[in-house]
Protein backbone atom coordinates (compact mmCIF):
# COMPACT_ATOMS: atom_id res chain seq x y z
CA UNK A 1 0.00 0.00 0.00
CA UNK A 2 1.42 3.73 -1.43
CA UNK A 3 1.75 6.21 1.50
CA UNK A 4 -0.74 7.93 -0.83
CA UNK A 5 -3.46 5.26 -0.76
CA UNK A 6 -3.14 5.84 2.91
CA UNK A 7 -4.38 9.01 2.43
CA UNK A 8 -6.90 9.39 0.45
CA UNK A 9 -9.01 5.77 0.84
CA UNK A 10 -12.03 5.85 2.30
CA UNK A 11 -11.10 2.42 3.90
CA UNK A 12 -8.45 4.21 5.85
CA UNK A 13 -10.50 6.92 7.14
CA UNK A 14 -11.35 5.73 10.52
CA UNK A 15 -7.51 5.19 10.77
CA UNK A 16 -6.78 8.07 10.20
CA UNK A 17 -8.86 10.24 12.37
CA UNK A 18 -7.55 7.55 15.41
CA UNK A 19 -3.60 8.84 14.27
CA UNK A 20 -5.14 12.60 14.53
CA UNK A 21 -6.97 12.05 18.03
CA UNK A 22 -3.76 10.02 19.49
CA UNK A 23 -1.51 12.74 18.54
CA UNK A 24 -3.68 14.99 20.26
CA UNK A 25 -2.25 13.03 23.50
CA UNK A 26 0.60 12.81 22.50
CA UNK A 27 0.80 16.76 21.95
CA UNK A 28 -0.53 17.16 25.16
CA UNK A 29 1.52 14.95 27.08
CA UNK A 30 5.13 17.01 25.73
CA UNK A 31 3.43 20.05 26.36
CA UNK A 32 2.39 18.65 29.93
CA UNK A 33 5.78 16.89 30.79
CA UNK A 34 7.99 20.10 29.68
CA UNK A 35 5.93 22.91 31.37
CA UNK A 36 4.82 21.35 34.72
CA UNK A 37 8.66 21.82 36.17
CA UNK A 38 9.15 25.09 33.98
CA UNK A 39 6.44 26.83 35.46
CA UNK A 40 6.64 25.38 38.64
CA UNK A 41 10.89 26.38 38.92
CA UNK A 42 9.96 29.47 36.92
CA UNK A 43 7.42 30.70 39.85
CA UNK A 44 9.67 29.80 42.77
CA UNK A 45 12.47 31.99 41.41
CA UNK A 46 9.70 34.42 41.16
CA UNK A 47 8.14 34.43 44.21
CA UNK A 48 10.25 32.23 46.68
CA UNK A 49 6.97 30.42 47.66
CA UNK A 50 6.17 27.08 47.59
CA UNK A 51 2.57 27.74 48.14
CA UNK A 52 2.64 29.70 45.00
CA UNK A 53 3.93 27.02 42.82
CA UNK A 54 1.14 24.55 44.77
CA UNK A 55 -1.32 27.01 44.30
CA UNK A 56 -0.85 28.24 40.35
CA UNK A 57 -0.78 23.60 40.08
CA UNK A 58 -4.47 24.23 41.29
CA UNK A 59 -6.09 26.61 38.49
CA UNK A 60 -5.17 24.04 36.04
CA UNK A 61 -7.24 21.50 38.24
CA UNK A 62 -9.86 24.08 38.69
CA UNK A 63 -9.90 24.62 34.78
CA UNK A 64 -10.74 21.28 34.52
CA UNK A 65 -13.63 21.75 37.05
CA UNK A 66 -14.55 24.42 35.03
CA UNK A 67 -14.35 24.02 31.53
CA UNK A 68 -15.10 20.04 31.51
CA UNK A 69 -18.92 20.30 31.94
CA UNK A 70 -19.44 22.78 28.80
CA UNK A 71 -17.43 21.05 26.14
CA UNK A 72 -20.32 19.17 25.17
CA UNK A 73 -21.89 21.97 24.43
CA UNK A 74 -19.28 23.51 22.75
CA UNK A 75 -18.67 20.36 20.65
CA UNK A 76 -22.81 20.87 19.86
CA UNK A 77 -22.01 24.55 18.34
CA UNK A 78 -18.70 24.16 16.69
CA UNK A 79 -17.86 20.85 14.77
CA UNK A 80 -15.06 19.02 16.92
CA UNK A 81 -12.12 19.12 14.58
CA UNK A 82 -12.44 22.94 14.20
CA UNK A 83 -12.85 23.27 18.08
CA UNK A 84 -9.50 21.01 18.59
CA UNK A 85 -7.71 23.32 15.70
CA UNK A 86 -8.85 26.25 17.75
CA UNK A 87 -8.01 25.26 21.21
CA UNK A 88 -4.29 24.20 20.17
CA UNK A 89 -3.61 27.52 18.53
CA UNK A 90 -5.26 29.39 21.30
CA UNK A 91 -2.69 27.20 24.10
CA UNK A 92 -0.03 27.74 21.69
CA UNK A 93 -0.58 31.68 21.71
CA UNK A 94 -1.17 31.46 25.39
CA UNK A 95 2.07 29.92 26.16
CA UNK A 96 3.79 32.09 24.56
CA UNK A 97 2.47 34.69 27.19
CA UNK A 98 4.07 33.91 29.95
CA UNK A 99 8.18 34.74 29.52
CA UNK A 100 6.09 38.24 27.78
CA UNK A 101 4.19 38.75 31.22
CA UNK A 102 6.46 37.31 34.46
CA UNK A 103 3.69 38.11 36.74
CA UNK A 104 2.23 35.99 39.14
CA UNK A 105 -1.56 37.04 39.09
CA UNK A 106 -0.67 37.08 35.17
CA UNK A 107 0.32 33.34 35.58
CA UNK A 108 -2.54 32.32 37.51
CA UNK A 109 -4.45 32.88 34.75
CA UNK A 110 -2.84 31.94 31.99
CA UNK A 111 -2.50 28.82 33.58
CA UNK A 112 -5.84 28.46 34.18
CA UNK A 113 -6.79 29.38 30.70
CA UNK A 114 -4.14 27.11 28.82
CA UNK A 115 -5.64 24.05 31.30
CA UNK A 116 -9.21 25.12 30.02
CA UNK A 117 -8.32 24.29 26.42
CA UNK A 118 -6.60 21.35 26.80
CA UNK A 119 -9.05 20.24 28.73
CA UNK A 120 -11.26 20.49 25.28
CA UNK A 121 -8.59 18.58 23.86
CA UNK A 122 -8.91 15.74 26.12
CA UNK A 123 -12.51 15.37 26.04
CA UNK A 124 -12.70 15.73 22.42
CA UNK A 125 -9.98 13.38 20.99
CA UNK A 126 -10.97 10.82 23.72
CA UNK A 127 -14.68 10.50 22.67
CA UNK A 128 -13.44 10.38 19.37
CA UNK A 129 -11.43 7.06 19.34
CA UNK A 130 -14.49 5.59 21.91
CA UNK A 131 -16.40 6.81 19.06
CA UNK A 132 -14.82 5.23 16.05
CA UNK A 133 -12.82 2.41 17.09
CA UNK A 134 -14.60 -0.80 16.92
CA UNK A 135 -15.94 -2.50 20.31
CA UNK A 136 -13.71 -5.24 20.52
CA UNK A 137 -9.77 -3.39 20.39
CA UNK A 138 -11.49 -0.45 22.37
CA UNK A 139 -9.77 -0.70 25.45
CA UNK A 140 -6.57 -1.84 23.45
CA UNK A 141 -7.17 1.71 20.94
CA UNK A 142 -7.44 3.83 24.65
CA UNK A 143 -4.09 2.28 25.85
CA UNK A 144 -2.71 3.36 23.05
CA UNK A 145 -3.75 6.39 23.75
CA UNK A 146 -2.71 6.50 27.07
CA UNK A 147 0.95 5.29 26.04
CA UNK A 148 0.95 8.14 23.90
CA UNK A 149 0.11 10.97 26.65
CA UNK A 150 2.80 8.86 29.08
CA UNK A 151 5.01 9.22 27.03
CA UNK A 152 4.77 12.43 25.48
CA UNK A 153 5.15 13.30 29.13
CA UNK A 154 8.63 11.70 29.34
CA UNK A 155 9.64 13.27 26.41
CA UNK A 156 8.63 16.56 27.87
CA UNK A 157 10.66 15.57 30.65
CA UNK A 158 13.93 15.18 29.10
CA UNK A 159 13.61 18.38 26.72
CA UNK A 160 12.97 20.23 30.03
CA UNK A 161 16.46 19.03 31.17
CA UNK A 162 17.82 19.46 27.96
CA UNK A 163 16.79 23.30 27.76
CA UNK A 164 17.62 23.69 31.46
CA UNK A 165 19.55 27.01 31.24
CA UNK A 166 18.36 27.84 27.74
CA UNK A 167 16.57 31.39 28.98
CA UNK A 168 12.85 31.14 27.09
CA UNK A 169 13.15 28.74 24.62
CA UNK A 170 11.09 25.66 26.16
CA UNK A 171 8.07 28.68 26.14
CA UNK A 172 8.36 28.75 22.07
CA UNK A 173 8.81 25.33 21.95
CA UNK A 174 6.15 24.43 23.99
CA UNK A 175 3.89 27.11 21.51
CA UNK A 176 5.50 25.29 18.43
CA UNK A 177 4.49 21.60 19.95
CA UNK A 178 0.69 22.68 20.68
CA UNK A 179 0.47 24.46 16.24
CA UNK A 180 2.23 20.75 15.12
CA UNK A 181 -0.70 19.12 16.82
CA UNK A 182 -2.88 20.53 14.00
CA UNK A 183 -1.03 19.14 11.22
CA UNK A 184 -3.01 15.76 11.78
CA UNK A 185 -6.19 17.61 12.64
CA UNK A 186 -6.31 19.40 9.46
CA UNK A 187 -4.57 16.90 6.63
CA UNK A 188 -6.20 13.38 7.80
CA UNK A 189 -8.97 13.25 6.80
CA UNK A 190 -11.81 10.57 8.11
CA UNK A 191 -14.91 10.81 10.68
CA UNK A 192 -15.17 13.56 13.12
CA UNK A 193 -16.13 13.00 16.58
CA UNK A 194 -19.69 13.09 17.14
CA UNK A 195 -21.36 16.24 18.96
CA UNK A 196 -24.11 14.82 21.69
CA UNK A 197 -28.03 16.51 21.09
CA UNK A 198 -28.63 19.51 22.99
CA UNK A 199 -30.73 17.86 25.95
CA UNK A 200 -27.29 15.82 26.53
CA UNK A 201 -25.24 18.97 27.21
CA UNK A 202 -27.09 19.47 30.47
CA UNK A 203 -25.93 19.57 33.78
CA UNK A 204 -28.44 17.26 34.69
CA UNK A 205 -27.44 14.90 31.80
CA UNK A 206 -23.73 14.95 33.10
CA UNK A 207 -25.05 13.71 36.58
CA UNK A 208 -27.42 11.14 34.69
CA UNK A 209 -24.33 10.09 33.44
CA UNK A 210 -22.17 9.61 36.71
CA UNK A 211 -25.68 7.52 37.60
CA UNK A 212 -25.73 5.24 35.08
CA UNK A 213 -21.95 4.42 34.70
CA UNK A 214 -20.53 4.99 38.54
CA UNK A 215 -17.77 2.55 38.01
CA UNK A 216 -16.76 4.22 35.30
CA UNK A 217 -17.00 7.74 36.54
CA UNK A 218 -15.48 7.15 39.58
CA UNK A 219 -12.22 5.44 38.08
CA UNK A 220 -11.45 8.60 36.43
CA UNK A 221 -11.82 9.98 40.11
CA UNK A 222 -9.49 7.43 41.14
CA UNK A 223 -6.98 7.61 38.89
CA UNK A 224 -7.02 11.30 38.89
CA UNK A 225 -6.36 11.25 42.63
CA UNK A 226 -3.48 8.62 42.94
CA UNK A 227 -2.19 9.60 39.70
CA UNK A 228 -1.41 13.35 40.92
CA UNK A 229 -0.18 12.02 44.41
CA UNK A 230 2.55 9.60 42.64
CA UNK A 231 4.06 12.59 40.65
CA UNK A 232 3.44 15.28 43.20
CA UNK A 233 3.49 14.33 46.65
CA UNK A 234 5.92 10.84 45.72
CA UNK A 235 9.01 12.93 46.00
CA UNK A 236 8.63 14.51 49.39
CA UNK A 237 8.05 10.73 50.66
CA UNK A 238 11.36 9.77 49.16
CA UNK A 239 12.94 12.40 51.11
CA UNK A 240 10.88 11.91 54.52
CA UNK A 241 12.04 7.80 54.69
CA UNK A 242 15.43 9.26 53.85
CA UNK A 243 16.23 8.20 50.26
CA UNK A 244 19.01 10.21 48.55
CA UNK A 245 18.33 12.63 45.26
CA UNK A 246 19.46 10.29 42.98
CA UNK A 247 16.88 7.51 44.48
CA UNK A 248 14.05 9.65 44.51
CA UNK A 249 14.55 10.19 40.57
CA UNK A 250 14.61 6.72 39.92
CA UNK A 251 11.50 5.95 42.03
CA UNK A 252 9.77 9.17 39.70
CA UNK A 253 11.16 7.27 36.59
CA UNK A 254 9.78 4.04 37.53
CA UNK A 255 6.28 5.62 37.90
CA UNK A 256 6.51 7.30 34.58
CA UNK A 257 7.94 3.50 33.13
CA UNK A 258 5.01 1.75 34.51
CA UNK A 259 2.33 3.91 33.01
CA UNK A 260 4.27 3.50 30.06
CA UNK A 261 4.76 -0.01 30.13
CA UNK A 262 1.51 -1.23 31.58
CA UNK A 263 -1.63 0.00 29.56
CA UNK A 264 -1.30 -2.18 26.08
CA UNK A 265 -1.17 -5.12 27.77
CA UNK A 266 -3.97 -4.06 30.43
CA UNK A 267 -6.33 -3.05 27.53
CA UNK A 268 -5.55 -6.36 25.82
CA UNK A 269 -6.96 -8.07 28.80
CA UNK A 270 -9.84 -5.85 29.65
CA UNK A 271 -10.99 -6.48 25.35
CA UNK A 272 -10.79 -9.84 26.24
CA UNK A 273 -12.35 -10.48 29.47
CA UNK A 274 -14.46 -7.89 31.31
CA UNK A 275 -13.77 -4.31 31.54
CA UNK A 276 -15.69 -3.71 34.88
CA UNK A 277 -13.91 -6.84 36.47
CA UNK A 278 -10.35 -5.29 35.04
CA UNK A 279 -11.07 -2.10 36.84
CA UNK A 280 -11.77 -3.92 40.06
CA UNK A 281 -8.59 -6.28 39.69
CA UNK A 282 -6.29 -2.95 38.82
CA UNK A 283 -7.84 -1.39 42.00
CA UNK A 284 -7.26 -4.53 44.13
CA UNK A 285 -3.49 -4.26 42.76
CA UNK A 286 -2.75 -1.03 43.21
CA UNK A 287 -4.53 -1.43 47.17
CA UNK A 288 -1.68 -3.70 48.09
CA UNK A 289 0.68 -2.21 46.52
CA UNK A 290 0.22 0.81 48.59
CA UNK A 291 0.63 -1.63 51.66
CA UNK A 292 3.78 -3.14 50.44
CA UNK A 293 5.55 0.06 49.62
CA UNK A 294 5.30 0.59 52.72
CA UNK A 295 6.40 -2.34 54.42
CA UNK A 296 9.45 -2.18 51.77
CA UNK A 297 10.41 1.05 53.08
CA UNK A 298 13.55 2.65 51.74
CA UNK A 299 14.97 -0.14 50.65
CA UNK A 300 14.57 0.33 46.75
CA UNK A 301 15.11 -2.96 45.31
CA UNK A 302 11.66 -3.42 46.43
CA UNK A 303 10.28 -0.26 46.33
CA UNK A 304 10.87 0.76 42.79
CA UNK A 305 9.73 -2.31 41.37
CA UNK A 306 6.63 -1.95 43.66
CA UNK A 307 6.26 1.39 42.29
CA UNK A 308 6.66 0.28 38.74
CA UNK A 309 3.78 -2.31 39.13
CA UNK A 310 1.34 0.27 40.96
CA UNK A 311 1.60 3.36 38.42
CA UNK A 312 1.19 0.69 36.04
CA UNK A 313 -1.94 -0.75 36.60
CA UNK A 314 -3.09 2.27 38.48
CA UNK A 315 -2.71 3.99 34.86
CA UNK A 316 -5.25 1.17 33.71
CA UNK A 317 -8.05 2.90 35.58
CA UNK A 318 -7.90 5.49 32.71
CA UNK A 319 -8.06 3.73 29.94
CA UNK A 320 -10.21 0.69 31.12
CA UNK A 321 -12.82 3.22 32.52
CA UNK A 322 -13.01 5.49 29.04
CA UNK A 323 -13.63 1.95 27.67
CA UNK A 324 -16.48 1.04 29.75
CA UNK A 325 -17.87 4.48 28.68
CA UNK A 326 -17.80 3.57 25.28
CA UNK A 327 -18.90 0.29 26.10
CA UNK A 328 -22.28 1.69 27.70
CA UNK A 329 -22.73 5.10 25.85
CA UNK A 330 -23.11 5.27 21.97
CA UNK A 331 -23.07 8.90 19.66
CA UNK A 332 -22.55 11.34 21.06
CA UNK A 333 -23.73 10.78 24.23
CA UNK A 334 -20.22 9.45 24.64
CA UNK A 335 -18.50 13.24 24.56
CA UNK A 336 -21.47 13.75 27.66
CA UNK A 337 -20.01 10.78 29.52
CA UNK A 338 -16.77 11.98 28.78
CA UNK A 339 -16.86 15.26 30.14
CA UNK A 340 -18.19 13.72 33.36
CA UNK A 341 -15.14 11.72 33.33
CA UNK A 342 -12.92 13.96 33.08
CA UNK A 343 -14.66 16.02 35.57
CA UNK A 344 -14.42 13.43 37.85
CA UNK A 345 -10.47 13.61 37.60
CA UNK A 346 -10.25 16.95 38.27
CA UNK A 347 -11.85 16.73 41.58
CA UNK A 348 -9.62 13.74 42.60
CA UNK A 349 -6.94 15.98 41.43
CA UNK A 350 -7.42 18.84 43.38
CA UNK A 351 -8.52 16.97 46.60
CA UNK A 352 -5.73 14.36 46.39
CA UNK A 353 -3.02 16.21 47.37
CA UNK A 354 -4.12 18.46 50.17
CA UNK A 355 -5.58 15.23 52.01
CA UNK A 356 -2.15 13.19 51.54
CA UNK A 357 -0.44 16.09 52.77
CA UNK A 358 -2.56 16.41 56.02
CA UNK A 359 -2.08 12.56 56.99
CA UNK A 360 1.63 12.85 56.15
CA UNK A 361 1.48 15.68 58.50
CA UNK A 362 -0.32 13.84 60.83
CA UNK A 363 1.06 9.97 60.60
CA UNK A 364 4.53 10.90 58.62
CA UNK A 365 5.69 9.21 55.76
CA UNK A 366 2.54 6.09 56.44
CA UNK A 367 -0.07 9.20 55.95
CA UNK A 368 0.45 9.23 51.93
CA UNK A 369 0.25 5.21 51.49
CA UNK A 370 -2.90 5.04 53.75
CA UNK A 371 -4.66 7.83 51.56
CA UNK A 372 -3.48 5.74 48.54
CA UNK A 373 -4.81 2.75 49.46
CA UNK A 374 -8.00 3.97 51.24
CA UNK A 375 -8.84 5.54 47.30
CA UNK A 376 -8.11 2.25 45.64
CA UNK A 377 -9.88 0.30 48.08
CA UNK A 378 -12.89 2.35 48.27
CA UNK A 379 -13.09 1.93 44.78
CA UNK A 380 -12.81 -1.56 45.12
CA UNK A 381 -16.03 -1.76 47.62
CA UNK A 382 -18.19 0.37 45.21
CA UNK A 383 -17.48 -1.70 41.83
CA UNK A 384 -17.56 -4.81 44.38
CA UNK A 385 -20.94 -3.83 45.08
CA UNK A 386 -22.11 -3.05 41.99
CA UNK A 387 -20.82 -6.55 40.43
CA UNK A 388 -23.03 -8.47 43.68
CA UNK A 389 -26.14 -6.18 43.54
CA UNK A 390 -28.21 -5.98 40.34
CA UNK A 391 -25.15 -6.82 38.24
CA UNK A 392 -24.70 -3.42 36.25
CA UNK A 393 -22.17 -3.40 33.49
CA UNK A 394 -20.42 0.09 34.97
Amino acid sequence: MSTAHFFTDKAFANNRSLIAAICCAAVCGIVFGLSMPLISLRLEEMTGSGLMVGLNGAAAALSTLVIAPLVPRLMALLAPRRLLVLSLVGAAGLFTLLPVFPVVLMWFLLRFLIGCFMTVIFVISESWINQIVSPDRRALMLGVYGTALSGGFGIGGLLFSALHGAGDTAFYLGAFIFLAGTLPILFLEGPQATAPDAESTSLPSLIKTAMIAPSAILAGLAFGATETLLYSMLPVYGKNIGLEHTMIGLMVLAVALGAIVFQLPIGWVADRTSRRLTLLWIAVIATFASVLAGFAGNNTLLLLPILFVQSGVVSGLYTVGLSLLGERFTGGAIATANATFIFAYGVGSLVGPPTAGLAMDAVGPWGLLAVLAGITGAYVIVVSLRTVFGGAKS
